[in-house]
C-alpha cells in the first residue's frame, strides 16, 4: 500500500462512489454493511462529508450525493480537454479510413475546425485548425444545426445561404429538410456543397450531459470517398465520435 495512504480518507472516497451507485442514497446502515467498517466510523465519515457538503441527506435518513460534487463536477468537466481527448481517436480514424479526419465546434454562426489528423496517403484534402466554414454546407455544420441549435428554423432566418457550388442548399426548407434527414440517421453529409470534388461527413461528440458540443468529421475528395463508401464511412464517423463522447464522460 502507499505509504502516504490515509485510510479514513481512502474510505471516505469508497463513501461517496458506494452512494453515487446507488440510486435513491443509501442508509448509514448499508454503509457499514457494504464497505465493511464499523458503524460509528461510517458516522464519522458522513458527518464530516454532510458538514462539508459532499453528501446531502433526505428526510428518510438516505445519504445522496451533495452539491459541492456538483460544483466540482462542472468544474472538472470544464477543464476537459476536447482536443486531447479527441486525438487518438481522429489518428485511428484517418490511419483507418485512409482520410483526413476533423475534430469542430461552434463559434458563432460558423463551424470552427480545432483539431486535425491529416491522411497518411501524400495526396489527400485536408483544412487547418481555425478554418471556419458555414453551417447550411458543411457536415460539421449541419450537424450543429440539428443536434446543437434548439431552434434551427428561427435561427436559420439569420444565416444567409451562400451558393458555393450547384449543390448547395439556399433556402430555410431545403436546410431544414438535410437537418431532419441529419436526425434521423444520426450523421451528416456535404454532397460537393461547399467545394466540388468534395465529400464529407460528421456525427455529434457529447458530453457528460448529453449536449452536442463538437463533431467529428472526414473530408475526402468524391473520387475516394464515393457513394458506395458512405454507408461504411458513417458507421466508422458514428464509432469514432461514440469514443470521444465516452472519454468526455457520455454514458448511453
Amino acid at each position: 500500500m502507499n505509504k502516504y495512504h490515509i485510510p479514513n480518507l481512502g474510505k471516505a472516497c469508497e463513501v461517496q462512489e458506494l452512494i453515487s451507485n446507488t440510486p435513491g442514497g443509501c442508509l448509514l446502515k448499508d454503509i457499514s454493511a457494504k464497505l465493511d467498517i464499523p458503524r460509528t466510523t461510517a458516522l464519522r465519515i458522513t458527518q464530516t462529508l454532510l458538514g462539508a457538503g459532499f453528501l446531502a441527506a433526505s428526510e428518510d435518513g438516505k445519504l445522496t450525493l451533495g452539491t459541492t460534487l456538483v460544483q466540482i463536477g462542472v468544474k472538472a468537466l470544464d477543464n476537459l480537454d476536447i482536443r486531447g481527448f479527441a486525438r487518438p481517436a481522429l489518428q485511428a480514424l484517418s490511419a483507418d479510413t485512409g482520410e483526413s479526419s476533423h475534430l469542430a465546434m461552434l463559434n458563432g454562426d460558423k463551424s470552427m475546425l480545432v483539431e486535425v489528423a491529416d491522411s497518411p496517403h501524400p495526396v489527400r484534402i485536408a483544412s487547418r485548425p481555425g478554418t471556419l466554414v458555414e453551417l447550411h454546407c458543411s457536415s460539421t455544420g449541419k450537424v450543429f444545426l440539428a443536434f446543437s441549435i434548439p431552434e434551427p428554423g428561427t435561427f436559420c432566418q439569420t444565416l444567409e445561404f451562400t451558393p458555393h457550388t450547384p449543390n448547395t442548399d439556399t433556402t430555410v426548407e431545403a436546410v431544414l429538410a438535410s437537418i431532419e434527414q441529419t436526425r434521423k440517421q444520426g450523421y451528416a453529409m456535404d454532397e460537393e456543397e461547399y467545394v466540388l470534388g468534395v465529400r464529407c461527413i460528421a456525427a455529434p461528440v457529447t458530453n457528460a450531459f448529453g449536449k452536442t458540443i463538437a463533431a467529428v468529421g472526414i473530408t475526402a475528395s468524391t473520387s475516394t470517398f464515393t457513394k458506395a463508401k458512405i454507408s461504411t464511412m458513417a458507421t466508422k464517423i458514428k464509432d469514432a465520435a461514440a469514443e470521444i463522447s465516452a472519454n468526455m464522460g457520455f454514458e448511453h
